[in-house]
């Protein structure tokens, strides 16, 4: 019996957009070549917790060419790249009142974990949101899972899971999980897989 929905955020319940590196290279004329390296090494790190993203991104702020303070970085990355993806999160919302718990699970740093928590309230349309920066590892390892099952207190075969990337751990470790595409194939999951 299924008990609950693991739902990833960037793709599926945050609106599909480009990479922020692609829209700052082409807002700031920055070349990919200065972006890339941060965001290959030093922002992974942020995103298992093992760093702070406001200090790793300061030494780099000056060579991209960003004229205002940190804050105003992040509020011009968080603000044009996290938005909520409302349809999605109705359905979640209809799915709770069936007593089906939904969990969000995706990778992020901790400073866009509490803009999604609180800025966009996503704390009150989840049971739970569980972001990579809390639990020391990415959603692709199999400890981001097992820290998961011991908080929720669920089997893998209880559990649907949706994601816009890699399903290749979720399914080796039990989980039925599926790739998010589109909105439309979404609800006709969830309605033919919850019987709602």
């Amino acid at each position: 019996m299924i008990k609950a929905i693991l739902i990833d955020g960037d793709g599926a319940t945050l609106k599909k957009t480009k990479y922020f590196s692609d829209v700052y290279a082409e807002e700031y004329h920055v070349s990919e070549e200065k972006l890339r390296p941060f965001f290959k090494d030093k922002f992974k790190a942020c995103q298992k917790g093992k760093a702070d993203l406001k200090e790793e991104l300061q030494p780099y702020l000056t060579s991209w060419g960003w004229k205002g303070t940190m804050d105003e970085f992040l509020y011009y990355w968080f603000h044009t790249q996290t938005i909520p993806n409302q349809p999605v999160l109705d359905v979640l919302r209809d799915v709770r009142t069936k007593g089906i718990k939904c969990y969000l699970v995706t990778d992020q740093e901790k400073y866009r974990a509490n803009y999604i928590s609180n800025e966009l309230r996503f704390k009150e349309f989840f049971d739970d949101c569980f972001y990579s920066c809390d639990l020391g590892f990415i959603k692709t390892q199999k400890e981001f899972f097992d820290i998961l099952f011991s908080k929720v207190n669920l089997k893998p075969e209880e559990i649907i899971y949706w994601t816009d990337d890699d399903i290749e751990m979720a399914r080796e470790i039990g989980i039925n999980a599926s790739v998010y595409t589109t909105f439309e194939n979404f609800k006709e999951e969830v309605s033919l897989l919850l019987r709602v």
